[in-house]
């Protein structure tokens, strides 16, 4: 009988000892892990995205052009840990082509390689740019864009709240167009870098939850486009989305677009711009003021005119029927009727401008510019910036910063207390 043929190789004469199941999974650890000593990037497609609860993001690398002995193509595990991934500006998804930089390891549990990734960048398009037309679709399909929920910007608003760095020229151009017609409260954040993001927002709440002002204006001046990115950061949109106080976004420049201008009731393309356009607007109302003014002072010289004109017409006819007396009389009360209503007139007038320039005087007066310059100064605790109103709340050793007319003291309290 003629033994089957079979593809295994023939048993060795002697078996050598059995390794362990570690010892396999060793050696394939050194052999995989030394072919590539050093961080490496890899280019594939994203599928099975996993966002896990622990913070770490798990997804495979498919080759597009490279497939198996079967057909399928061939992916690499991946382990994106929260370490590394904690800075990531937008969201993997499947599908989305990517290079990744990773240091090939393998995971002894499973006896598998993977990809340890260290950072992920989007083919074809920036981080920053790819995380930004995420944020704004997913935004856009909430509704936060839309124009049906945006707030009309008072047109004579008493103040104006400023959420902006305390330095740079943004600030010194958006006080320097409002001083002396609005009253103004400056609310300082950081505009850039770790955290300005969160300070933004947390503005915006606080302006809202104290009322501080009618009108809110959050920006800053130009620079790059990560320099801007604290205006295109999730928080800040939600948190302009959810004031009650009417938001004018004023960031960068005119091309400069954030997703603070979709959110905000109104985008001005500058800080300065956004002065502006309130200074405008109360200018405009008060030149519609004196315009109506002008019209009223019209229409009743008009209406003098045609009680003059009326009046000789009833002197030519008194003149027919010779009621000489009759006509003295009533062109003496007609005179005197005249100039009593142009005097009433004028009065109005005048009280009116005398009251408008005793409220811009206690505007001007209600500054907190002005109250400064008097001599008046305001303390900050530090680092916090809180403003210091009681004595009892200070403890030694805290560090305050006054704020006077002209620059700032920095001061550690060495003892406090109540009023005695």
């Amino acid at each position: 009988m003629t033994p089957l043929a079979t593809d295994a190789p023939p048993l060795p004469a002697t078996v050598p000892k059995p390794l362990t199941v570690a010892e396999v999974v060793s050696r394939i650890k050194r052999l995989v892990e030394g072919a590539f000593p050093s961080a490496i990037w890899v280019e594939g497609e994203l599928s099975n995205v996993v966002y896990h609860g622990s913070g770490h993001i798990y997804f495979t690398l498919s080759d597009e052009q490279a497939t198996d002995r079967f057909g399928q193509r061939l992916v690499l595990p991946c382990a994106f840990f929260r370490h590394a991934n904690q800075h990531l500006k937008f969201k993997l998804t499947d599908g989305l082509k990517a290079l990744c930089l990773g240091q090939v390891t393998t995971y002894e549990g499973r006896a598998q390689y993977q990809l340890r990734v260290l950072r992920v960048e989007p083919k074809g398009i920036g981080a920053l740019q790819l995380a930004f037309e995420q944020l704004k679709k997913k935004l856009a399909a909430e509704g936060l864009f839309e124009e049906a929920r945006k707030r009309p910007i008072p047109k004579l608003p008493g103040r104006i709240g400023l959420i902006t760095s305390r330095s740079g020229s943004a600030i010194h151009d958006m006080v320097s167009k409002l001083r002396g017609r609005f009253e103004v409260v400056i609310v300082p954040v950081k505009v850039q870098g770790d955290g300005a993001a969160g300070e933004i927002a947390e503005a915006l709440d606080l302006a809202n939850g104290l009322r501080l002002a009618e009108v809110l204006i959050v920006g800053r001046g130009g620079g790059s486009v990560e320099d801007l990115w604290a205006f295109n950061e999730e928080p800040v949109a939600r948190a302009i989305a959810r004031s009650t106080i009417p938001v004018i976004s004023a960031v960068g420049h005119q091309d400069d677009w954030t997703i603070a201008d979709y959110v905000a009731d109104l985008r001005a393309s500058t800080p300065t711009d956004a002065a502006k356009l309130l200074v405008n607007e109360q200018q405009a109302f008060l030149d519609q003021c004196r315009d109506l003014i002008q019209r009223l002072l019209d229409g009743v010289a008009r209406a003098v005119e045609d009680q003059a004109t009326a009046v000789e017409h009833l002197q030519h006819r008194l003149r027919l029927l010779h009621p000489l007396h009759q006509l003295d009389e009533y062109t003496r009360l007609s005179r005197q009727w005249q100039t009593h209503l142009v005097q009433s007139v004028t009065h109005a007038l005048d009280r009116d401008e005398q009251r408008l320039q005793a409220v811009a005087g206690r505007l001007q007066a209600l500054s907190p510019l002005a109250v400064l310059a008097r001599g008046y100064s305001i303390t900050f605790r530090l680092p916090d910036h809180h403003v210091v109103t009681d004595a009892a709340s200070l403890r030694a050793g805290e560090t305050l910063e006054t704020k006077l007319a002209r620059g700032r003291v920095l001061s550690t309290v060495t003892e406090a207390g109540g009023e005695r």
